[in-house]
């Protein structure tokens, strides 16, 4: 909870006096939340600012919590950005857009070999130098990098299971854009570091922050970083992969994940452009290249 206060809630209420907070500005903070955050995180911030009010209406300092009207979950479920099942992919121009307004190589290589990957933000920040094997071509997926009440905590994958992932050529050459700057620096052996900070990302809010400001400067439609996830997996099926390889890449142990999710990108290509002036996967390149083996 401290760090939840300490990230969310004191800088937005800090300065407001207890009689000062309406329904209408908790339920826009609220929403505002929804950008970033989970539906648990969402609770977290509102049950503290909920605790203090409620102690403020039973001591007679305020009429009643303003909090009360408000049906949190109605609020975040209207709100809230697509979640991990719905997939909404980024065509070809709109990745081709994020990558261009990408001020830092640091996030530019990010953003790019999470396009080529299928590995999930906490999986993103917690990659290491020692999980790519590139004299084998590919990516070794042990760790998931999780935020809780006591900071970014690193531990096994989604599944528990380690997943092995190609090293296509958008990611190789995302990951060699890193090298001169992480490889042989003492940060833990991290690929990926926030440009800011020179250190290895605290957390998926930060990450996220940086997404949003990417996507604002792009001028594409908003959504969240997972999508990257969903965009690599929509374009291996369009492109005829199959979809046990597919389910395989992504950590599901059955296609029927995979089919539940992007059961409509399979039967359809609408929507979503193979050919372009960049590799399929993510890397602005102007000289077509042949779609490289999966298996």
């Amino acid at each position: 909870m401290k760090k939840w206060a300490k990230a969310r809630v004191l800088p937005k209420w800090g300065d407001y006096k207890l009689n000062e907070i309406s329904t209408p500005d908790l339920r826009d903070w609220i929403i505002s939340l929804n950008e970033s955050l989970s539906s648990k995180s969402i609770k977290s911030c509102v049950g503290i600012v909920s605790n203090i009010l409620s102690q403020a209406a039973t001591d007679q300092l305020i009429p009643n919590n303003p909090l009360d009207p408000i049906k949190l979950r109605t609020v975040i479920a209207r709100k809230q950005k697509p979640t991990e099942d719905e997939a909404d992919p980024f065509n070809d121009e709109e990745v081709k857009a994020l990558l261009t307004a990408c001020k830092s190589t640091e996030y530019r290589s990010l953003i790019q070999f999470a396009f080529s990957t299928s590995l999930r933000i906490g999986e993103l920040i917690a990659l290491k130098w020692e999980h790519i094997d590139e004299s084998r071509g590919m990516i070794q997926v042990r760790d998931n990098a999780v935020d809780s009440e006591e900071g970014l905590v690193e531990k096994g994958t989604k599944t528990n299971r380690v997943r092995e992932v190609p090293l296509l050529p958008a990611a190789r050459d995302a990951i060699a854009s890193m090298k001169p700057i992480t490889r042989l620096l003492a940060i833990g052996g991290y690929i990926f570091i926030n440009p800011n900070t020179r250190r290895r990302w605290s957390g998926e809010r930060t990450l996220i922050d940086h997404w949003r400001k990417v996507v604002t400067a792009s001028g594409i439609r908003y959504r969240n970083p997972y999508q990257t996830r969903h965009t690599f997996a929509s374009k291996l099926l369009l492109s005829g992969e199959p979809e046990l390889l597919v389910a395989k890449l992504l950590g599901h142990t059955t296609v029927e994940m995979v089919r539940r999710h992007y059961g409509r990108y399979i039967k359809s290509a609408d929507g979503l452009k193979l050919a372009g002036e960049y590799d399929e996967f993510g890397r602005i390149d102007e000289t077509p290249r042949q779609r490289p083996k999966l298996a």
